[in-house]
């Protein structure tokens, strides 16, 4: 694990942080395993501060935190961008950004099935867009773009404020990233940004993790806009609109063409439902234990979690803060918590 940090810690001295976003530096950054946590000149024990990777405040300052199964495995160049990605959290929160989603709220997502059909042909042409060579064609491509997500709106309503937010938080730090890997290996960085471009063009269950997709159409949004000649940088915290809004000031609401299968599209969304329910089902086998209480929600992993009704199955783990302002309990998961009626984030018990 020492050798790995030495390397990555190059490798991450190299990178020119403001040629990525004006104003961006580089932050310390952490790697742990189940054991210990590895900072550059000292080893401690691991605690329940380290959880997942991403940016947390450690000793008043904020810091890149990764998770590292087997230091042999990984590969350091794509792990130092990563990092850079997590550091890109890290000067947000020193920012006092604020454009952060509420992925709780956002776990009420609905299966419409009209939203989901312009959402795909909107991935395709945001695809276009970035394959495009031609400066006219590609700012064509991002004026239809942005019409067809005006449309989206329409349908969804407010909700789709928080698609917005995640984009704006994780896409632009996975753009930070991918800018990152760029000047470290340009191999590498193509293959990652082919591999985001195949992941727009699916519409399968990839295509319904809704937060995890927002990484891969912030990261190529903020490309097109910079190689169409819009100027994606802004000051991180002086505003709250999300880089969508931003970009699309004076866009227009139009449904685009729609070229797909609808009842095959609808199968598919049965199929993501049955998939979810599949997987509380399976849960309910083994679950001993139930809690009641009164709590609410005060940190969660957003990338493993799914809603059906009023439960919430967090795969990775939950903490739970009571009212009586007591620490917070930490639970690993597999976990189900049970919500409040109309609540989310107010919670009645929990199983395991």
């Amino acid at each position: 694990m020492r050798e790995l940090y030495k390397i990555i810690d190059e490798t991450i001295e190299k990178v020119n942080f403001n040629k990525i976003w004006p104003g961006f530096s580089r932050f310390n950054f952490a790697l742990y395993n189940k054991s210990n946590v590895y900072f550059k000149d000292e080893v401690i024990p691991w605690d329940n501060r380290f959880l997942g990777n991403t940016s947390i405040e450690y000793n008043g300052k904020f810091i890149a935190i990764w998770y590292v199964e087997n230091p042999h495995k990984e590969d350091s160049q794509i792990l130092a961008a990563d990092l850079v990605h997590e550091m890109f959290h890290a000067f947000q929160r020193m920012r006092n950004e604020s454009r952060y989603p509420n992925d709780l709220l956002m776990l009420n997502y609905p299966d419409n099935i009209e939203n989901y059909a312009v959402k795909h042909v909107e991935n395709l042409i945001l695809v276009n867009a970035f394959l495009s060579d031609d400066l006219s064609a590609k700012r064509e491509f991002v004026k239809n773009y942005l019409s067809a997500r005006k449309y989206r709106e329409n349908l969804i309503g407010d909700i789709i404020r928080q698609e917005y937010y995640a984009e704006t938080i994780e896409g632009i730090a996975e753009y930070g990233g991918s800018m990152a890997l760029k000047q470290i290996s340009y191999d590498k960085y193509s293959n990652r940004i082919n591999a985001y471009i195949e992941n727009l063009k699916i519409l399968d269950s990839r295509f319904f993790d809704t937060r995890r997709l927002l990484y891969y159409t912030g990261a190529v949004f903020c490309i097109v806009l910079s190689e169409a000649g819009i100027d994606i940088h802004h000051r991180v915290g002086d505003t709250e609109n999300p880089l969508f809004s931003l970009a699309a000031e004076s866009s227009k609401a139009e449904r685009p063409t729609i070229s797909i299968n609808i009842e095959d599209l609808s199968e598919k969304v049965k199929r993501h439902t049955n998939d979810k329910k599949a997987k509380f089902d399976e849960f309910f086998k083994t679950a001993t234990e139930k809690v009641d209480g009164d709590y609410f929600i005060c940190g969660y992993d957003p990338m493993n979690m799914i809603k059906m009704e009023d439960m919430i199955l967090c795969s990775h783990f939950v903490m739970l803060k009571g009212n009586d302002s007591g620490e917070p309990i930490f639970i690993q998961g597999p976990v189900l918590v049970n919500l409040k009626k109309n609540s989310v984030n107010e919670a009645c018990s929990y199983m395991k």
